[in-house]
């Protein structure tokens, strides 16, 4: 009896499915309201059987031969949701947001599993593990990206992705390129951390749609968005030295279709610090506000979202014994002010119709300024930036989607110092085509094309990943692609503005170009009914061009030089990571990197400068049952690093070849209460810190000054403390 009742229902089944299913998809807002939700990817399970939502949120999907009843309906940001289908009811699915999900939360980088592109992923909550002033300083608990600062005086930073300078990775700020040139130098302090909802992080030059600059790397910073923040919120923050930091956001939802977003940010770092006692700040004196309002809209296959951001800011570095924060003959002081505005959006249309057709309109203005001096020589620099992209997306099947357009870029910049100028204008037209084919459940690929114009030449960027999923818990990721950008001699170098030696460029300089190549091996398992997962992967950039600054072939003269590329350089990088759920809450996230990054000279391979071969990365997470408290420590250890020689200086102004070794440990714990958050934290607890960072501080305007050699922290040990406060 029971076996003809199973074949009875399997018939059933059958004949439920042998034509096809309909419903519609919702998404709710802060206001509880429900809106359709369109562009979500509706699928049978285990097959490639699938559909999109139109601009009403509504979907019909094919049910020929189906045997399993379940549909999976997913949308990025939100969470995946599965359904047994019934027969003769109309399918109504309500996604919620993943990150404002309690009972979702991600304590570690989540890892895009189902994309060929190899894409890490921190929420809002990895960015609560530390205190997260900006964006510089959002990557703590991460393995992947590493930031460092540019020299001994002017606190400022760069990102460095598979061991190469932040200029080599596009920085985006939701999907447009707006940090770059000038803007790139201080831009990493110009994000509040608490204003970032997602930062995304790929390895590899990524996706042709968002341009050629990418060679080793992409990060997209995703803001908050106005439909769902919370209404209200305040961020408090002050450290032991003084660093104080005020952020307010306000979001209104004026209909379930419009809401806005008003972001306010101020911070201050007054006081003078020489805790190495060479007469010179450890760290700049720094006052920052910035202002951010955001309007997003979303109705009826139409989606517009559009930011205006401005900044400005006072940095001043150099001798403590500075009068008024000027210099003078023989007391060496930098200041300087930037004025940064920016607008920037993107407007979409989902064309009705059973396929995903949509075309979308990307764009990006930027206003920088900034103006100051170095000792006794001025500085001024102004740039800006006009990008634009036209983008068509349609799923030609169920396997298959196929986005192109076309793209214009702007760039106009100029740089004095002293009586060096360096001017650069570029109007560079492009157009891309990106395949993504699904071929089936086990393997996908993604192909990309782009042509562009650039003084009068036609510069082709080819592109590929590729996924290989060897069963259930197992992938194999594969990517290929080249890269090309202009430079920026002064922004990217701002230690060379800050020291005596003598600039010289010795031809025209072309644009660097590179070829990446990567793998990487993913397995996720349970363990004693715990999950963990083990990646591995290898990548390798190869330059036929690079811009690299000498300091030793001409190091008597105190030049430094800059030229084409003469030979090839190349980037290795090696990246073992493991994390686990030891016991119920608490994980561990721990990874191991090797870099060797080398240019070849008379076919020898030559180590750069400041770079450590040899990286080790522990985070530690624990969250309470309750989930009120949460605590978490992050060591991070770095190898010793090659140094620029200084053999040919005086003995009183040599610096070692290699740097020593060293770590640093960070740990903060948070306690969580019905609207208020805080957090108490410390920042490199052993006080490890580099005591020599500067080459005769005692004669700035001496031949052998010098600013770059810094290699490691000149920050001691840091305690800070916090309040969060929140109305949903």
């Amino acid at each position: 009896m029971k076996a003809l009742f199973l074949a009875l229902m399997f018939c059933a089944a059958q004949q439920l499915f042998a034509q096809q299913i309909s419903g519609s998809v919702f998404e709710k807002n802060q206001s509880e309201k429900e809106i359709p939700l369109p562009g979500a990817n509706v699928y049978w399970i285990n097959t490639i059987i699938a559909t999109v939502t139109n601009a009403e949120g509504h979907f019909v999907l094919n049910g020929k031969d189906i045997q399993d009843p379940r549909i999976v309906i997913s949308f990025t940001g939100y969470r995946s949701d599965t359904l047994l289908v019934k027969e003769g009811k109309e399918v109504r699915v309500l996604l919620q947001n993943a990150v404002s999900l309690k009972e979702v939360q991600v304590v570690q980088d989540i890892s895009h599993a189902a994309d060929p592109l190899k894409m890490e992923q921190l929420s809002s909550l990895d960015l609560k593990k530390a205190a997260c002033c900006n964006l510089g300083e959002s990557f703590e608990s991460n393995a992947t990206v590493d930031v460092t600062y540019k020299d001994a005086v002017s606190g400022s930073k760069e990102i460095q992705v598979l061991g190469l300078s932040g200029s080599y990775t596009q920085l985006l700020t939701e999907n447009a390129p707006l940090l770059q040139g000038i803007g790139l130098t201080y831009g990493l302090n110009s994000i509040p951390g608490t204003l970032i909802d997602a930062i995304s992080v790929v390895k590899g030059p990524g996706s042709v749609i968002l341009g050629h600059q990418s060679m080793s790397g992409m990060v997209n910073v995703d803001l908050k968005d106005p439909l769902r923040s919370d209404r209200f919120f305040v961020n408090l923050f002050r450290d032991q030295n003084q660093r104080s930091e005020a952020n307010i956001d306000l979001a209104h939802p004026f209909s379930p279709h419009l809401g806005a977003l008003l972001a306010i940010h101020a911070d201050m770092s007054p006081m003078k610090m020489d805790q190495n006692r060479d007469g010179v700040l450890d760290m700049p004196l720094t006052s920052n506000i910035s202002l951010l309002n955001k309007w997003k809209y979303i109705n009826k296959g139409w989606i517009s979202q559009n930011s205006f951001r401005y900044m400005s800011e006072e940095r001043a570095g150099g001798s403590i014994y500075a009068i008024d924060g000027r210099a003078d003959s023989v007391t060496y002081f930098q200041q300087l002010s930037t004025h940064r505005m920016e607008f920037y959006g993107r407007t979409g249309y989902v064309i009705p119709g059973e396929k995903y057709n949509s075309i979308g309109f990307q764009y990006g203005l930027v206003s920088h300024l900034q103006q100051g001096f170095y000792g006794l020589t001025n500085y001024t620099g102004e740039q800006r930036v006009a990008d634009f992209r036209l983008i068509h997306d349609i799923a030609w099947s169920a396997s298959n989607t196929l986005n192109s357009g076309i793209s214009f870029r702007h760039l106009l910049s100029n740089e004095n110092f002293g009586k060096l100028s360096v001017d650069k204008e570029e109007n560079v037209p492009g157009a891309f085509l990106e395949n993504t084919y699904l071929i089936d459940k086990r393997f996908s690929l993604v192909t990309g094309l782009r042509a562009d114009l650039f003084q009068e030449r036609i510069f082709i960027t080819p592109r590929a990943n590729a996924k290989w999923a060897l069963n259930t818990t197992t992938e194999l990721r594969v990517n290929a692609g080249t890269g090309w950008r202009t430079t920026d001699i002064l922004a990217e170098n701002p230690s060379l503005l800050a020291s005596r030696r003598t600039i010289v460029l010795r031809s025209n300089l072309r644009p660097e170009q590179a070829l990446n190549l990567g793998v990487n091996f993913t397995k996720r398992f349970v363990l004693d009914y715990r999950k963990g997962s083990f990646e591995i992967d290898a990548y390798r950039t190869l330059f036929s061009n690079k811009i690299i600054p000498n300091f030793e072939s001409d190091s008597t003269s105190r030049l430094v030089i800059f030229d084409n590329l003469k030979e090839k350089a190349f980037s290795d990088n090696i990246q073992v990571e493991l994390a686990y759920e030891v016991f119920k809450n608490f994980h561990v996230k721990t990874a191991y990197k090797f870099l060797h990054v080398y240019q070849l000279i008379n076919s020898k391979p030559q180590e750069l400068c400041f770079i450590a071969k040899n990286r080790f990365f522990l985070n530690l997470f624990y969250e309470s049952f309750n989930r009120k408290w949460t605590c978490n420590a992050t060591l991070q250890g770095y190898g010793r690093k090659r140094l620029p020689s200084t053999l040919n200086n005086p003995i009183a102004y040599r610096m070692d070849l290699y740097s020593p070794a060293y770590s640093t440990v960070n740990a903060q714990i948070n306690r969580v209460y019905k609207k208020i958050e805080l957090y108490l934290g410390c920042e490199n607890i052993f006080d490890y810190r580099q005591s020599k960072a500067l080459i005769d501080p005692e004669h700035p305007y001496g031949a052998w000054f010098d600013t770059s050699f810094i290699w490691g922290p000149l920050e001691g040990r840091k305690v800070y403390l916090g309040l969060r406060y929140k109305i949903k």
